[in-house]
């Protein structure tokens, strides 16, 4: 059951390419923070009746890790949809499964963990794969192509700021995440942007913010429950095949070349870092268990 709620949570990531496009293509167009703030507060939404039974699990919480995840969160979610609407959704997605190599570099500044040389070889391999990206492509796909390494960076934090939050309940974090983030993102979307919707892109809105964003995150809250989270984190690396494949059938927007053979680059260098992090988990599990 848990290796089938990841591959429908993969599948639901997947759609924000295509919903994200179709959103931005309408009328007059909607701005990427805009569709980041409706997004955030749909998700939030939808989340709230979890996480308001749980709200005493913040209490437990250091403000700063709350402030740092509330902050990586909303660089994470906001760049990436800005991305999507600057760049193909293929090197968006792509870019932003970068995340490992910062969480490589913050986690022995952030959280005290020694960095293992295993990962700092897999995850040069990850680099090959945006140096193939970003010569690549030309020269007008460079702010895209920014914007999307960007979110890769908050992508990266995020995961830091979690290991920080792990005795939160994950609800509660999303949660307020996602409130947190539509209040920062509010003064940019009156400055470049308009909350003004067509009722197309209301519903567009919709279905991005509650299926494709807070019901996939409820899932996979769920799945962790019934399966490793190195499984869990694999399945859901489907998200960078499966995120191209909608968004041409939607809208017909084909994978760069430079993306195509960057790509796999990439993910190869992320399901090395997934590899050795598993492998350090069980060996920290085998010393524990030995010495009680």
């Amino acid at each position: 059951m848990g290796v089938a709620g990841v591959l429908v949570v993969a599948i639901l990531w997947s759609l924000s390419g295509a919903l994200i496009k179709l959103i931005n293509a309408q009328g007059s167009g909607v701005s990427g923070f805009a569709i980041a703030f409706y997004r955030s507060v749909i998700g939030g939404v939808v989340f709230l009746p979890w996480a308001y039974s749980r709200r005493e699990a913040l209490r437990r919480a250091r403000a700063r890790w709350l402030i740092g995840s509330v902050a990586s969160f909303t660089v994470m979610s906001a760049t990436f949809v800005i991305a999507t609407t600057l760049t193909a959704a293929s090197s968006a997605i792509i870019l932003q499964y970068t995340a490992p190599i910062w969480v490589f570099l913050a986690s022995p500044l952030l959280l005290n963990e020694r960095a293992k040389p295993a990962e700092a070889v897999v995850l040069a391999i990850s680099m090959v794969g945006v140096a193939i990206i970003w010569f690549g492509s030309g020269k007008g796909d460079s702010v895209g192509l920014a914007t999307a390494l960007v979110s890769g960076l908050g992508y990266g934090l995020l995961m830091v700021s979690l290991r920080g939050l792990r005795a939160v309940d994950p609800f509660v974090l999303v949660c307020m995440n996602c409130f947190g983030s539509a209040i920062i993102l509010a003064p940019a979307v009156g400055v470049w942007g308009s909350f003004r919707l067509t009722p197309s892109q209301l519903g567009l809105l919709m279905v991005l913010g509650t299926f494709q964003f807070g019901a996939a995150y409820a899932l996979f809250a769920w799945a962790l429950r019934h399966i490793e989270a190195h499984r869990a984190s694999l399945i859901a690396l489907l998200e960078t095949l499966l995120n191209p494949v909608l968004t041409y059938a939607v809208v017909g927007e084909r994978v760069p070349l430079p993306t195509l053979i960057g790509g796999p680059f990439i993910l190869a260098g992320v399901v090395g870092w997934l590899a050795v992090n598993w492998q350090r988990e069980r060996a920290l599990r085998r010393v524990s268990a030995a010495t009680r």
